[in-house]
């Protein structure tokens, strides 16, 4: 009696025993579960670093270099590009500008039997003169033109002293006379063939030439 007794402890014990190694088990299961749940938040915080806030998006893609840095705010837009030397620089609102601007006309005209510069030729010389010196490059022909009164030789001769007189304004505002030719077309070139004083002031002129 005394040893079945013994047999049916030995049997509780022993299903005890086994309960209890079930349970640690499954407690190492669950440590396993929670581990890989936080290992999973962990590696998502690391997606949202580096993929969202980080160089992809806030990072030098998008609002570094890429656009806010030198590629549209920088030196391409705002930069040496359009308000740099490019535009607002020396190329339109620089020195490119400050040039004197070639006079509307190259005609100069003369009264009656004269060779005499009046005021307003005067002034027409003088802005073809600073035209002249900031244009070294360019030379010029100082044509002589008279009316059909006086005969073919005086004329030609008239001709030849109008067209000295506008290169001696030009040289006296700094033109080099090197750069100035002088030739006299008489009364042979008339831009008004009908008589009249009217029709002969359109004749007697000289015309600068740029060649």
């Amino acid at each position: 009696m005394k040893l079945r007794k013994y047999s049916k402890l030995a049997l509780i014990a022993l299903a005890a025993a086994s309960l209890t190694l079930a349970g640690c088990s499954g407690k190492k299961d669950d440590s396993t579960l929670t581990s890989n749940i936080k290992k999973g938040e962990m590696s998502s915080n690391s997606s949202n670093s580096s993929g969202v806030n980080g160089s992809g998006v806030n990072g030098s893609g998008v609002n570094g270099s890429g656009v806010n840095g030198s590629g549209v705010n920088g030196s391409g837009v705002n930069g040496s590009g359009v308000n740099g030397s490019g535009v607002n620089g020396s190329g339109v609102n620089g020195s490119g500008s400050d040039s004197a601007m070639k006079p509307s006309t190259n005609s100069v005209y003369f009264a009656f039997d004269s060779a005499k510069i009046d005021r307003a030729g005067k002034a027409i010389l003088t802005g073809y003169a600073k035209w002249l010196n900031n244009n070294p490059d360019v030379n010029i022909t100082v044509e002589g033109n008279c009316d059909e009164r006086g005969s073919r030789e005086y004329n030609l001769a008239l001709g030849e002293e109008r067209a000295k007189s506008v290169k001696s304004v030009l040289v006296s505002h700094g033109v080099d006379a090197i750069r100035i030719d002088t030739v006299s077309y008489g009364e042979e070139r008339p831009v008004c063939s009908r008589s009249g004083e009217a029709c002969w002031a359109q004749n007697r002129h000289g015309d600068i030439v740029n060649h």
